[in-house]
C-alpha cells in the first residue's frame, strides 16, 4: 500500500513544482488554476467562444480601461509640470528697462544731494530720469557671495508708479545673460516719541493673490512681499552709499510720494516734509 500512496504523493508534488507559484493563486471554490490564465490566457474552448462573439465597441474597451485615480495622477503630474515650466521661463526673463526714463539715456546728472540740502527743509520734487540719472553716475553695484563666479552688476534704475517705487537691478550671467531682480518699495511716516520716523513696506501694485501682497519679481514673476524682505541688507548697504542724502531726509522728516507720469507729464517724486497737524 505504501508503492501507490508515494507515487500518487510524488506525481502531486511534481505538478507542483512545474507550476511557476505552485497553487499559490489557485481558486479553491472553482476549482481551476489561475496561474495558468494570468500568463496563457483563456483555454481554447474559451478563446473560441470569444471569437464567435462580435467585437465590443471602442468607447466600451475604453470604459472598461479607464482607471480615475491614474488619470488624476497624470493630470495633476501634467499641470504640475506646466506651472513649473512657466515659472521657470518667466524668471529668467529680463524686464524691459528701455521704459526707465534716464536708465540708459545721455543726459547728464544733477547734483541730487546738493538740491535737497539747499531745499531748507521745503517739498522738493525730483523727475524719474534725474533719479536714474544720478543713479547711472554714481552708483556701481557688485556681485557678492558665490554667484560671483558667473555674475557681476550690470545697472540700477528706479520704475515710479502710483503710490511706490520699483527698484530694478540688472545683472549679466556670463557675457550677454540679462537677469532682473525688483523690489518694490511703499514709504509711510509714523510718528515716535513726537518725532516722525520713516517706514518702508516691501510691497506695492496689484497683490499676487487674495491677500498675498506683491513684493518684487525675479524676472517677470511676481514674488510675495515676505520673501522680498531678504533683501534688506542689500538695500541698506544702498542707502549707505549715500549718508548725506539720508541724513537730510531724515533730519527734515522728509517722506516720499510717488506719482506715475500721464498725459505727457513726467513720473516724479515728492518729498514733503513732515508737518504736525
Amino acid at each position: 500500500m505504501s508503492g501507490p500512496i508515494n507515487r500518487k504523493r510524488t506525481k502531486k508534488r511534481a505538478e507542483e513544482e512545474t507550476s511557476l507559484w505552485g497553487f499559490l493563486f489557485k481558486n479553491e471554490e472553482q476549482g481551476e488554476d489561475m496561474t495558468r490564465k494570468a500568463f496563457f490566457g483563456q483555454p481554447a474552448e474559451e478563446d473560441e467562444a470569444d471569437d464567435s462573439e462580435p467585437p465590443a465597441h471602442p468607447l466600451a474597451v475604453l470604459w472598461r480601461k479607464f482607471n480615475f485615480w491614474s488619470l488624476l495622477a497624470i493630470t495633476i503630474f501634467v499641470v504640475f509640470t506646466v506651472v513649473l515650466v512657466n515659472a521657470l521661463t518667466r524668471m529668467w526673463t529680463p524686464q524691459n528697462m528701455r521704459d526707465i526714463a534716464g536708465y540708459s539715456d545721455n543726459g547728464s546728472a544733477r547734483d541730487l544731494p546738493a538740491i535737497l540740502s539747499n531745499a531748507n527743509g521745503q517739498e522738493i520734487s525730483f523727475t524719474e530720469a534725474e533719479i536714474n540719472r544720478f543713479l547711472r553716475e554714481t552708483c556701481r553695484i557688485r556681485q557678492t557671495g558665490i554667484f560671483s563666479i558667473i555674475a557681476h552688476g550690470h545697472g540700477i534704475g528706479v520704475r515710479i508708479h502710483d503710490g511706490y517705487a520699483e527698484l530694478v537691478i540688472d545683472r549679466m550671467i556670463g557675457a550677454n545673460i540679462h537677469q532682473t531682480t525688483s523690489v518694490n518699495l511703499t514709504f509711510y511716516q509714523e510718528t515716535e516719541h513726537g518725532r516722525p520716523v520713516l517706514k518702508v513696506d516691501f510691497r506695492g501694485g496689484e497683490p499676487l493673490t487674495g491677500d498675498v501682497q506683491r513684493g518684487g519679481s525675479i524676472g517677470t514673476f511676481g514674488i510675495p512681499s515676505r520673501h522680498v524682505s531678504m533683501l534688506g541688507p542689500a538695500l541698506r548697504t544702498l542707502l549707505d552709499c549715500y549718508p548725506k542724502m539720508v541724513k537730510t531726509i531724515e533730519e527734515q522728516g522728509y517722506c516720499p510720494y510717488f506719482t506715475k507720469g500721464q498725459n505727457g507729464n513726467e513720473s516724479r517724486v515728492r518729498l514733503v516734509p513732515y508737518r504736525p497737524s
